[in-house]
């Protein structure tokens, strides 16, 4: 491999070279660890060019995925060499297998990563709007997904849920005011958004009365204390977090189906979005 790593193959030669590398790592004879750093570089370098020979960038982004998957220490030196925002570009062309490659590059990125730079890879992830990119240049782009495309936004999906698994197997504390506060501004925005938050007219029992309609309305089963609702894991506190950020970012929307059972309907999608994707545990293969 040092005639790739010198930059002695251009062209149609190096797509042959990389395509025999490929190959030959299949059968597993030569250890991915021997590889030096000049290497790797060279390898990332395909990647995070602009414009390059789209067999070559394919097969440099396939090296690179199993660099990560198949050796801690590429692991690292990988991820120092290529960013997020450098594989962005790649979902936003029109070639599907690239764009395969490049979720298969993220996923193993994702996957091999320490716990802490996982919630910040997905912190970077949502700054760049991937889940954007992704719905406009992949699912609604005029071409059916693949099996291997769909397997691979499979496992981003459940890599990226994987992470709300603290959230979703934490308890309320009901005595906690903070979050009791929450329950409240989730009840005010739906019923009297548009009344002061401290609005304190009618009697207590009133009042009171008021709320535990309000609170059953929205799907509480626990209509006097519905801190009792988020003591139940799973969800969870994640129920609360979805809540509070739908009434939050689409408040006309969450005061339109205030009038549904809505906790319960949050929990039970919660719930089987669990089941369904085996929240905590690995992707599978297939």
């Amino acid at each position: 491999m040092s005639s790739l790593s010198n930059s002695l193959c251009f062209g149609d030669m190096l797509s042959f070279t990389l395509t025999a590398f490929v190959e030959l790592m299949d059968h597993g004879i030569v250890s991915w660890d021997t590889f030096s750093v000049a290497f790797i570089k060279k390898i990332a370098s395909f990647v995070n060019k602009s414009a390059m020979d789209i067999s070559i960038l394919q097969r440099s982004l396939a090296i690179l995925e199993s660099m990560v998957l198949n050796s801690h220490d590429l692991y690292q030196k990988v991820a120092q060499e290529i960013t997020i925002g450098q594989l962005i570009p790649h979902l936003q062309g029109s070639d599907q297998e690239i764009q395969t490659y490049t979720i298969a590059v993220i996923n193993a990125l994702f996957l091999k990563a320490p716990d802490d730079r996982r919630q910040e890879m997905a912190n970077i992830l949502a700054q760049k709007q991937l889940r954007s990119i992704i719905l406009t240049h992949v699912i609604r782009a005029q071409r059916a997904i693949n099996n291997e495309m769909a397997h691979q936004l499979y496992v981003l999906q459940v890599l990226t849920f994987n992470l709300l698994e603290d959230r979703m197997m934490t308890k309320m504390d009901p005595q906690d005011q903070a979050q009791r506060d929450i329950i409240f501004e989730l009840r005010r925005i739906a019923f009297d958004a548009e009344s002061e938050p401290n609005n304190s007219s009618g009697s207590m029992e009133k009042r009171k009365s008021m709320y535990t309609r309000d609170y059953k309305k929205l799907g509480f089963i626990n209509h006097v204390n519905p801190a009792m609702d988020f003591t139940q894991t799973p969800p969870g506190m994640l129920a609360l977090d979805n809540m509070l950020y739908f009434a939050k970012h689409h408040q006309d929307a969450y005061i339109r189906v205030s009038l549904w059972p809505l906790l319960r309907l949050t929990c039970f999608l919660l719930n089987f979005h669990a089941k369904l994707t085996k929240t905590g545990g690995l992707p599978l293969d297939e």
